[in-house]
């Protein structure tokens, strides 16, 4: 069972409250460099601590430090006097007249190994990213951008619970003029505390968003010593609020030697049904249509007008040796069938290479892809990934390839931070 605990958050003061958009920033994995560059005009932005740069020769963990006692220094930031848990509705579009909430719970979780089947993640991590947050977290002290994990709620306890919090004025809001952006409350009552440690204590949690995250907080209590491994700020969801989704995030291959479409394509034809498209605009909807089929891809290749989409023929190629040692729960994944028939098998490219990203790129965003498509080699549009089938994965003690899934939305960096022992 997981174990959460309240804490004592430091927070934005009243006066930087007020404007509380102006200094909030999403995780810093999914921040572009522009994004960054416009973050970061606003002097107060966490993106100075979350994502710091190397500027001057300065290192960039030890400026992110300084500039995070400089704000709890000069009341930026206040510690809360007692400890208490967060209540966070996040509402966001999914289309021009439609909205969806999502609820969540700021907390302490517990660290517990990842074999463990207490915390439970779904995704293979790399090892640069691990170490930048192992880096900031031993240079602020302060668990800075929470994660995102799923428990189970099949009742709706928790849901109903915390919903009777969201009715009265917030502690704190970022929401913009169209209703949309996070809103936070402050919950102290003992009672409800005991009643939502009681709750969330039988089940189990899934590492939605925040791999690296949970890593470094782990490694980072192995390298303090002590029997305590330590906690993480964590962003408790219930996997049945329907403001939980799943994104896709596409993929684009660039220069790579002596590349030939068609025979690329002739390779892909010993496993997939390949139907050409006309017009690439038709793709995204083509894709979306039969998302119901495992292993559907849309594929645009560089300097050619039309599209192709690919279907997976069932069962073609689960012999060869790229999918044959897999446990059953990835054989027919789409993630899988893609990073092993198509880049291994047809591109050449080794788990290896995929690993350090050689020529590979990911893309989130299908209308950015769809642009930039002249300019790669292959772009590859993808469908989501069903949270049955992540949860299948995760339960089995499997991981997923890396940049599988795209939990949405992101909770935003800036509206609680944990600070842990030894914080000044």
């Amino acid at each position: 069972m997981p174990r959460i605990e309240p804490f004592r958050a430091l927070r934005y003061s009243p006066s930087i409250a007020a404007r509380l958009a102006d200094v909030l920033a999403p995780p810093y994995d999914v921040i572009a460099p522009e994004q960054r560059s416009r973050l970061a005009e606003h002097p107060d932005n966490i993106v100075h601590v979350d994502l710091p740069v190397a500027e001057g020769g300065r290192d960039p963990y030890a400026t992110a430090a300084a500039i995070l006692a400089g704000w709890v220094r000069d009341g930026i930031l206040i510690r809360e006097p007692e400890p208490a848990y967060y209540l966070c509705e996040q509402t966001y579009r999914v289309g021009p007249d439609a909205t969806r909430r999502r609820l969540g719970l700021f907390a302490r979780l517990g660290l517990e190994p990842l074999d463990s089947g207490v915390v439970v993640p779904h995704e293979r991590t790399h090892a640069g990213p691990r170490a930048d947050r192992l880096r900031l977290l031993e240079a602020t002290r302060t668990h800075v951008s929470p994660i995102l994990v799923l428990h189970s709620d099949p009742g709706g306890e928790v849901s109903q619970l915390l919903a009777r919090f969201a009715a009265p004025p917030p502690t704190a809001s970022a929401t913009a003029g169209d209703g949309t952006g996070p809103r936070l409350w402050r919950l102290s009552d003992p009672g409800t505390l005991g009643r939502l440690q009681d709750l969330l204590r039988e089940s189990w949690v899934l590492i939605a968003d925040g791999h690296h995250r949970y890593e470094s907080a782990l490694e980072f209590g192995r390298l303090r010593g002590g029997k305590d491994p330590g906690s993480v700020l964590a962003c408790l969801c219930s996997l049945e609020d329907q403001g939980v989704r799943v994104l896709p995030i596409h993929r684009r291959i660039r220069g790579l030697a002596a590349f030939d479409a068609g025979r690329v394509r002739t390779g892909l034809s010993a496993w997939f049904d390949l139907q050409p498209v006309e017009r690439p605009s038709d793709l995204p909807g083509l894709v979306a249509s039969r998302r119901d089929h495992p292993g559907t891809f849309g594929l645009v290749f560089g300097g050619e007008a039309g599209a192709w989409v690919a279907g997976w023929r069932e069962g073609a190629g689960l012999d060869r040796p790229t999918l044959a040692g897999l446990a059953a729960p990835l054989r027919r994944l789409d993630v899988v069938l893609l990073h092993r028939l198509v880049l291994e098998e047809s591109l050449g490219l080794s788990l290896e290479a995929q690993s350090r990203q050689d020529h590979l790129e990911y893309v989130k965003d299908a209308v950015e892809l769809m642009r930039g498509a002249g300019e790669a080699q292959l772009s590859v549009l993808m469908n989501p990934m069903p949270i049955e089938q992540v949860m299948t994965v995760a339960r089995a003690g499997l991981r997923l390839p890396q940049k599988s899934t795209f939990f949405d939305p992101k909770v935003p960096s800036g509206l609680v931070l944990d600070p842990i022992e030894g914080f000044a």
